[in-house]
């Protein structure tokens, strides 16, 4: 895999193959990147259940300020850890080992705030509603933030869930990607 766009444009991310492992397809990745145009550069971004950390390896591409990559897989998270230092990127990101709802309270407890926050969970076990039920209701957002939430086709996200407020939705097979703001 590869990142596709910005100053690491062609740099490899480097993965063990997982069974449950369902990294963003490029065209998605492309896609979300290209609507976030302005956005990324010097955000602070969160990366819930990172996987392969593509998505986060694509934000600092782009010139994110900060990622926070959470993976509760541990081969996972190793080589979230590892690609960072092979890229030179580990000043510029943390890696939590650890479930993405309970690191979400713990973030919250140190008081962090985002611009922009990730989340692709594994499909069908309704962890993408109860983590934007959680995002909506926190002071984990920054105004103006935004969260882009990949899930199953079939899987009902809400319009609307606390301050977020859903924007934009888009199909890619059997997945799709709803882009909530708080505006």
């Amino acid at each position: 895999m590869k990142i596709l766009t910005g100053s690491l444009r062609g740099q490899k991310i480097l993965f063990s193959p997982v069974v449950s492992l369902r990294p963003t397809a490029d065209k998605v990745r492309k896609a979300i990147f290209d609507s976030l145009q302005g956005q990324v550069e010097g955000a602070e971004i969160l990366d819930l259940f990172s996987g392969t950390g593509a998505l986060g390896f694509e934000a600092l591409s782009l010139g994110a300020k900060h990622v926070t990559f959470v993976e509760a897989d541990p081969a996972l998270a190793g080589k979230i850890k590892e690609n960072l230092s092979r890229l030179g990127l580990e000043g510029n990101a943390a890696v939590f080992n650890q479930d993405a709802l309970k690191t979400l309270r713990g973030l919250s407890e140190k008081n962090a705030h985002f611009d922009l926050v990730f989340l692709e969970p594994p499909y069908h076990l309704g962890l993408a509603l109860k983590t934007i039920e959680v995002l909506g209701s926190s002071a984990l957002l920054k105004e103006g933030a935004r969260v882009i939430a990949e899930c199953a086709k079939k899987e009902d996200l809400p319009a609307e869930c606390g301050r977020l407020k859903q924007v934009k939705m888009k199909i890619y097979g059997d997945a799709k990607t709803v882009h909530y703001a708080i505006e």
